[in-house]
């Protein structure tokens, strides 16, 4: 077994999370790329319409029609946000970025975009530690990224999910805006986003531990502070510091940036030796304040989007731009609201035909239904408004009436029809002018009541699925509470996701397909969250029941084993955990293989002292398959430190402190690394080497105050100061 471990584990530790051959596709040509990118927009107008189902359709197609072309990344794409977004379809969502992420994608931007929310399907599936290991590809292989922002932010979201609260700071405390490392260029950041600097320099290689750089910031308003940059992981050449942005008034040297709309800031830092052998150089890069705008037509309270709009009731209009905060006043800002109404047949005929005789409109290769060429909607009439900026800095608003009239200078419709708020944002962080838009349908009668017409508003579907969207908010609410011990709100809050979902249950029977098999899934997270076991499990075994090709199949066993395990019934469980291992496909496979070993740890607690011993031994057995058959699961730095585990209770030592340095070196987000730092200490201490047996503690001690075992290695160091080492 030791020649086996000393042999392969460095090989499975550094094991590339993608490790696959590239295949190799040929590029499409361009007249590929014109069909394709015409078939997804026609995508994207299905989607503008409402028609979601149409829209992933023809999306698809370009995927299948035109594998050469470039233009299937995007579709991908879009493929995959409506998925992770919308239908919350983790498992689907992350197979499309995965096929954007691979490096026939010539865009890095957008591989860097698909590798995040590849960790996000993960994160959002609750599969933390596979997490981990994409977001630190993503810091990795992207380091002037923005992504990198998300990547620390979903890294530290994970931990405080597992309750590493000095990791989770660590990780969130890196988030905010970041700067790319390319000087001359005015970059952008937004405001009140945290504004963060990195600068890529090779001497920063061989500063010493402890180092930090300062740079300074001024704005354009008169603002002027100081950041400090830390540098980012071990012998890095690239230092990072971040600093809170807000709008409002210039306050010097108060620890925030502060900015209006349009400010520069102007960053400054002194390279203490430059490439030209020049030392001590101010280096300058200046960056724009700016701000995504976001359209939105919403309900009173501006808290929610609208989703119908009622003629005689007053339509609530909101733009959120920083770039027009740039006054200590109430400023404003200029939108359209455009009235649409749907084609007749008559009218699309004719355009078909117009556009097939003047050449814009070619048939595609496989008989492309020409009319998903054509615009559905036609504009009816467009109405110029003013909002006028709220006490929430850069939010601007207003509430106009919606009218069934001909009346001049009204906004007018008629049931049917389709109102768009369309804003334009010259400044933004992206390239260019964006064009913003938010709409509704116009219906007659009362939201606040039961006559909504069917017509207008698609259906009881959209309204299941809208209250489907609430339990899912109120469980995760709950989860909150329940991370902070605050019990009593927690089961409030899982009380009142369960009546929403009991409430639809019926009705999603009737409907049946993809939002019957959301709604098994909702509940049995529910009843799990709420400790009613045997509710989870029969809902699970439902979901299993009648959708036996479900996405969700895989986390449903998993939930069914943790409900055996929680309830020690250890044999049932082992069995439920490698049934998910004969899943094609799986993600979880290596979760199943890990919790299996622990179900023969805490089994071998409860044994005779006879018996443990194998059991013991079939845990370390079924922990090392874990990097030998799932090397890209996100157990494996988890596994390799319960294995080191057991060599230091075999007394093991010199093994154990080599498989200790192998996960704090290559697993940063492993769990158990309190653990593993006091077992490191210890064998260190085992083995006569006492100094840095000290300095183990000491680690364990600044950076898991809050562990349990924190206390006895603080024991330990004040015995090791007393006797000199």
């Amino acid at each position: 077994m030791r020649s086996f471990i000393k042999r392969f584990l460095p090989f499975f530790l550094t094991l590339p999370l993608f490790a696959q051959s590239p295949k190799v596709v040929e590029r499409g040509s361009i007249i590929e790329d014109r069909a394709a990118r015409k078939l997804l927009q026609a995508g994207d107008a299905r989607l503008e319409v409402g028609e979601n189902e149409k829209a992933l359709e023809i999306w698809e197609s370009v995927v299948e029609r035109y594998p050469r072309s470039q233009i299937r990344f995007e579709a991908h794409l879009r493929l995959a946000d409506h998925l992770l977004l919308e239908i919350k379809d983790f498992a689907r969502a992350r197979i499309h970025y995965e096929s954007a992420a691979i490096e026939a994608n010539g865009d890095d931007a957008k591989r860097a975009y698909a590798f995040l929310n590849i960790g996000t399907c993960f994160y959002e599936a609750g599969n933390y530690g596979k997490c981990f290991g994409i977001m630190r590809d993503v810091i990795e292989q992207f380091p002037t990224s923005s992504e990198i922002n998300e990547a620390y932010y979903y890294i530290g979201l994970g931990h405080f999910k597992l309750g590493h609260y000095s990791r989770a700071i660590e990780a969130l405390e890196k988030v905010g805006t970041a700067l790319s490392s390319k000087d001359s260029l005015i970059e952008k950041v937004e405001a009140g986003k945290r504004f963060y600097v990195k600068i890529d320099d090779q001497d920063f290689a061989i500063l010493e531990p402890g180092s930090q750089i300062k740079v300074r910031c001024l704005t354009t308003g008169g603002d002027e502070e100081t950041v400090v940059c830390d540098p980012v992981g071990r012998n890095a050449r690239i230092v990072m510091g971040r600093i809170p942005t807000q709008l409002n008034q210039a306050s010097p040297n108060n620890g925030t940036l502060e900015v209006r709309g349009g400010d520069r800031i102007t960053v400054t830092y002194i390279d203490a030796q430059t490439a030209q052998k020049d030392t001590n150089a101010k280096r300058l890069k200046e960056v724009i304040v700016v701000g995504n705008g976001v359209a939105r037509i919403t309900d009173g309270s501006y808290l929610h989007n609208l989703p119908a709009a009622v003629l005689g009731k007053q339509l609530h209009l909101q733009v959120t731009d920083a770039d027009h905060d740039t006054t200590n006043g109430a400023d404003q800002v200029q939108a359209t609201v455009q009235v649409f109404r749907r084609k007749t047949p008559d009218e699309i005929d004719a355009e078909l035909a117009k556009g097939v005789a003047r050449g814009e409109l070619e048939e595609g290769p496989d008989g492309e239904d020409l009319k998903s060429q054509i615009e559905p909607l036609l504009m009816v009439r467009a109405v110029p408004v003013t909002l006028r900026e709220q006490e929430q800095r850069g939010t601007f608003r207003l509430a106009i009436p919606l009218r069934l009239s001909t009346a001049a200078n009204t906004l007018t419709g008629e049931p049917g029809q389709i109102v768009r708020l369309v804003y334009r944002d010259d400044q933004n962080l992206g390239e260019g002018t964006m064009i913003l838009t938010s709409e509704t349908k116009i219906i007659e009668g009362n939201l606040g009541e039961v006559r909504v017409t069917r017509t207008e508003i698609s259906d009881e579907e959209l309204r299941l699925k809208t209250k489907l969207q609430t339990a899912s908010a109120l469980t995760e609410v709950g989860n909150h509470y329940k991370e902070f011990g605050l019990n009593e709100k927690a089961n409030y809050k899982y009380a009142e996701a369960l009546d929403v979902c009991e409430e639809i249950l019926v009705q999603a029977k009737k409907v049946g397909g993809t939002l019957l098999e959301q709604t098994y899934v909702q509940l049995w997270r529910i009843y799990f969250a709420m400790d009613k076991l045997d509710l989870a499990l029969g809902m699970s075994r439902r979901l299993l029941n009648e959708f036996p090709s479900s996405s969700f199949v895989d986390e449903a066993m998993l939930q069914q084993a943790h409900v055996e395990r929680k309830r020690e019934n250890f044999p049932r469980a082992i069995n439920l955990y490698a049934s998910i291992a004969k899943i094609p496909e799986s993600p979880l496979k290596g979760e199943g293989q890990f919790f299996t070993g622990e179900c023969y740890e805490a089994m071998a607690l409860k044994a005779t002292t006879g018996q443990s011993a194998s059991l013991y031994e079939k845990a370390f057995l079924a922990y090392q398959k874990v990097y030998e058959q799932f090397p890209d699961s996100g157990r494996v730095g988890d596994s390799v430190a319960k294995m080191a585990a057991f060599y230091y209770k075999k007394e093991d030592y010199a093994r154990a402190v080599d498989v200790f340095e192998n996960v704090l070196s290559d697993y940063p987000d492993a769990n158990f690394l309190d653990v593993i730092l006091f077992n490191y200490g210890r064998c260190l201490y085992k083995l006569k080497k006492k100094p840095e047996a000290r300095q183990k503690f000491e680690h364990l001690i600044r950076d898991y105050p809050e562990s349990d075992i924190a206390t006895e290695a603080n024991k330990i160091v004040e015995a090791l100061k007393k006797a000199g080492f």
